[in-house]
């Protein structure tokens, strides 16, 4: 089975803690993992485009922003409300307020000086 892939940014505290939950909540092992920092982003994806997103990378298709947000929780069975006011707003509208969040993530919610290492057993699920 060929696994979906979550790009993130590794320096970011709220994006990590973010992963850390996907990586609880992965039960079938559907997702590889790659931050915005390592070798497999820089090679494989736009470079030129914002970074200022979560991408997620599902059946050769890309998804960004709000959208990527939504198909992960779909994936996962969880948080349906969440699902449900992200299906309902209009795409523009929702990633009109994750932009907020992401162009002020660092204000917020911190940033790393440098990206953290998975734990041993979670090696295999991240590229490089």
């Amino acid at each position: 089975m060929k696994k979906d892939i979550i790009v993130f940014d590794g320096l970011c505290v709220m994006c990590n803690s973010f992963l850390k939950w996907v990586l609880k909540n992965d039960k079938g092992d559907k997702y590889l993992f790659a931050n915005i920092q390592s070798d497999f982003y820089k090679k494989s994806m736009d470079i030129n485009k914002s970074i200022d997103s979560i991408i997620l990378i599902k059946e050769n298709n890309i998804f960004y922003e709000s959208e990527a947000i939504k198909h992960i929780l779909k994936d996962l069975g969880k948080f349906y409300v969440i699902q449900l006011v992200l299906d309902v707003t209009p795409t523009f509208i929702s990633n009109f307020f994750y932009k907020i969040i992401a162009n002020n993530r660092y204000k917020i919610f911190g940033k790393k000086d440098k990206c953290e290492l998975p734990k041993k057993n979670q090696l295999s699920k991240f590229l490089k």
